[in-house]
């Protein structure tokens, strides 16, 4: 069980303390990167074939790599896992070629988060091993990694009372349609996990909001973003899941070394749906690391930078009389001539045109176009 110094959480910006603290103090809690998005927020430079995560977006290096890249000092190399679907492991082993087969949570196909977390944990409890697990998105920027880290080392800590799942929260700062949010109760409501500073439970998960909502969201000091990284023991979630939907659970243990039979017959459920909604002990730990979902077109307008009229280009981009666009072209070259807020994307695989304020809905317009 790691052992987390309650004054240490409290120092993120100490980073040789914190660093020494998450190298030394974490050596049983094993990192799960879900990498198994289509990206369809991110569409046409993101598709079925090449999805974000192995897309560079901020740096020369893809997310899944700068994903890994942030855990490799953190927990031994033993304790990192990264878990897929099957059609995306020649794309791993083309930019991971050295991450270990054996340390690979493989899905037959993809069925959504509850599915992949359900097949994780039941995969470490075939192998009696019980101790927490961070599952993390491979989609995320973290701006500071050791106040990161150091979060992740408390919540470890709460994830290994009785029943205990433990979510990061970030606190909101701009009116997000796109993010699920977390109401908490106050600190005094955490019981046994207060020994952790900063620690809540959370009351209850609210769906994305429209832009009038969110901006009162931002005004509510129990309110904060999802981040979707979650902390856990692998039995506590295995009750979980065997409570609120049996029928995943069942399909496993009745299928131990079928694993394509089993995801068959599952249902495409979201882990928020499908237990962390409905279940009485779920945590949350604020921190304030610089988090962001990256990969859909809207995040790239708030990390890269800008021409003076608020324009964020990629490619041979010509603008004129236009202000606050994002263009991306990579095939051919592009003239904006007056329009403003607007994202224009360019690919090989398509063509997308849409008012920045339409962004958080693009996978529904994407779905509903095919």
């Amino acid at each position: 069980m790691p052992a987390v110094s309650q004054s240490l959480i409290g120092t993120y910006n100490d980073k040789y303390i914190v660093r020494l603290f998450v190298i030394m103090e974490v050596p049983s809690l094993k990192i799960v990167i879900l990498a198994g998005g289509k990206g369809t927020r991110s569409w046409p430079r993101s598709n079925d074939d090449l999805p974000k995560q192995f897309l560079p977006f901020l740096s020369k290096q893809t997310l899944i790599q700068e994903t890994v890249n942030r855990f490799r000092d953190f927990v031994p190399a033993s304790r990192l896992f990264i878990a897929l679907p099957r059609h995306y492991l020649p794309l791993l082993k083309e930019q991971l070629p050295d991450f270990p087969p054996n340390q690979l949570i493989v899905e037959p196909m993809q069925k959504d988060t509850a599915a992949c977390i359900a097949l994780t944990v039941f995969h470490f409890l075939q192998i009696m091993d019980d101790e927490p697990v961070a599952f993390v998105p491979s989609d995320q920027f973290i701006a500071d990694k050791e106040a990161f880290l150091a979060a992740v080392s408390a919540a470890a800590d709460v994830a290994m009372l009785p029943d205990a799942i433990v979510t990061l929260g970030v606190r909101p700062d701009r009116a997000e349609t796109g993010f699920g949010y977390l109401l908490t109760a106050p600190d005094s409501d955490a019981g046994e996990a207060s020994s952790v500073s900063g620690i809540r439970r959370v009351a209850r998960f609210l769906e994305k909001p429209d832009e009038e909502k969110a901006r009162q969201f931002m005004n509510e000091p129990d309110i904060f973003w999802n981040s979707g990284i979650l902390i856990c023991r692998p039995e506590n979630m295995a009750r979980c899941i065997q409570s609120f939907e049996p029928a995943i659970w069942n399909l496993l243990s009745q299928n131990p070394s079928n694993p394509d039979t089993a995801y068959a017959g599952m249902p495409r459920l979201s882990i928020d749906y499908a237990v962390l909604e409905k279940a009485k002990t779920i945590y949350c730990l604020p921190v304030n690391c610089g988090w962001d979902d990256i990969g859909s077109w809207g995040s790239l307008l708030r990390h890269l930078p800008s021409d003076p009229n608020g324009n964020v280009t990629h490619g041979e981009v010509d603008l004129m009389k236009a202000a606050g666009n994002l263009v991306f072209v990579d095939n051919k070259k592009a003239v904006i001539i007056g329009v403003n807020d607007l994202i224009v994307a360019s690919t090989l695989n398509g063509l997308l045109i849409c008012p920045k304020s339409e962004e958080p809905r693009l996978k529904k317009w994407l779905s509903a176009a095919k």
